[in-house]
Order: C-alpha cells, then structure tokens, then sequence
C-alpha cells in the first residue's frame, strides 16, 4: 500500500514546480563572493541583540523520492523524507506505538485518500516545513513570525516568557513558545488538535502532543532544526529527525492556495 501512498499529496504539491513571479532581488545585507554570488558559507549572522539571527527565505532540503514509492511527478521529484515517513531516520524498532495507534496507521496506509492534506486541510506541525513549500523566518527580539508559502500560513514563537493558558483550544499549530540556549534557539509547541498526519503515512497523535524544536544557523547558508516529537498517549518513546533547510538568498514568498483551481478529490476513490 506505500506504493500508492504517495500519489495523493504530489498531486496537490506540483503546483511548487510554477515559475517565479518576483524579479530575483539579492539581499544586500548579505556577504558576497569575488564573482558576486551570495556567499552561502560565511559566518552566521547576528541580530541586533547579539543573537544568531535565524531571518530569511528557507526550503527543506530533499532528497530524491525512493524508489517503492511511486509518484505522478516522475523519478526526478525530490521532498523531504520526513515529509513521507516522520521516523525515515530512526530503526523500526526504535518506533513504539500504542495497540490502538498501530491498528490506525495501518488502517491510514490501507487508505491513503483518507489523509486531510489531500484535502487541503492544514498539516500542522511539524509537519508544515517538510511541505516543498518555501517559508520566510522573521526574527524580532520578542517574536519570531514564520510564514509558509503553502496555504500561506502564518506561525507565531513567542519569546516574551509567556505561558500557555491552561486548557487553550486546540489548534492545527499548537502554541509555540521559545528561549535562546547559547546560540540555538528551543521552541516549545503544546497545545495540538488531532486532526493532522504527522506525515504523508499517516503516523498519528493525540492532543497530548509535544514538539520540541531546536534550531541552528551553522552559517549564512545553512539551518538545521533537531526535531523532538513527545506524545505518551501514542508511542512509548519520543521520535526524533533533523531537518535541514538552504537559504533562497535572492528569492521570496509567493501567495498559494491548495483550494484554488482544486479538481483532484471528485476523483478519490473511497
């Protein structure tokens, strides 16, 4: 059944592959090589308060789609492989699910019509980042807005010290709160909705979800995000990944509705 899995989600991402529409327009805050490209290697950046500053336009970095999982993209469509399975770096064994948790991924696998991102229902997180969408980071001192091109959906970390108000409503994207630790910046995400896959398989949650994000800027180019997913109710043990992402140096967002010109589910077959 992995084998038809994936077909439902690329054909609702292939619209990523649409030409630009903003004139390419460098950054000039950034370091520049000799032959003027942006030197993507250069130490990272720091804001105002002395930290790293984590700003910009960033994708996923992907990997070619393996080969069991056929697309309608054709061979060369390459995602990110925690887009497709949330555990692609940890051993089957290391991956502890509850009885009734298993018995639902299996079920998902059998029918993967069933996954709300097929429907343009949000994919929450942390999720969201893996979508071969852009997404711009917007660092303040007391904030730290994300905005993702896909659905163009907006994601607040704040970093005042606020708490969660006890028993929040449930949300697709949780409620994020942050702290600086030397140079890596630690989110904390509380607060989910179950209605999301945590991926395109359908690994499954409850709203005792907790995400922990870790992220670093190794230079200019480069950020990586440590990635720990908690929830007791469904697995036994945490499941863990980095993302990486590379910075679109001269690029920005663009507006993206799944909704708009949508013909794929009248087709789905229940």
């Amino acid at each position: 059944m992995k084998t038809m899995l994936f077909c439902v989600l690329l054909l609702l991402t292939s619209a990523a592959a649409v030409p630009a529409q903003w004139a390419k327009q460098r950054d000039p805050r950034g370091p520049s090589l000799r032959d003027g490209k942006p030197n993507l290697s250069a130490r990272t950046p720091r804001a105002s308060d002395g930290k790293p500053d984590l700003s910009g336009v960033w994708m996923t970095d992907a990997e070619p789609v393996p080969p069991h999982i056929l697309t309608v993209e054709g061979n060369y469509f390459r995602v990110s492989p925690h887009m497709i399975d949330v555990t692609a770096d940890m051993k089957p064994e290391q991956v502890q699910m509850e009885p009734w948790a298993a018995e639902l991924h299996k079920k998902r696998l059998q029918d993967p019509t069933a996954d709300p991102g097929a429907y343009c229902q949000p994919v929450g997180e942390p999720a969201q980042a893996e979508i071969p969408f852009p997404y711009k980071i917007v660092q303040m001192p007391r904030l730290i807005l994300v905005l993702y091109e896909e659905n163009s959906i907006h994601r607040q970390i704040f970093l005042d010290g606020r708490k969660v108000v006890p028993d929040a409503q449930p949300r697709f994207y949780g409620y994020s709160t942050g702290r600086w630790e030397g140079d890596t910046l630690v989110v904390e995400t509380t607060g989910f909705n179950d209605r999301q896959w945590l991926d395109r398989m359908g690994h499954p949650h409850t709203e005792a979800m907790r995400v922990t994000e870790r992220f670093r800027r190794l230079n200019v180019g480069k950020l990586e995000v440590e990635v720990t997913i908690e929830d007791p109710k469904t697995y036994r043990t945490p499941i863990t990944y980095k993302r990486r992402a590379t910075v679109m140096s001269d690029d920005d967002l663009l507006e993206y509705f799944c909704t708009e010109n949508e013909k794929d589910v009248p087709h789905y077959q229940q």
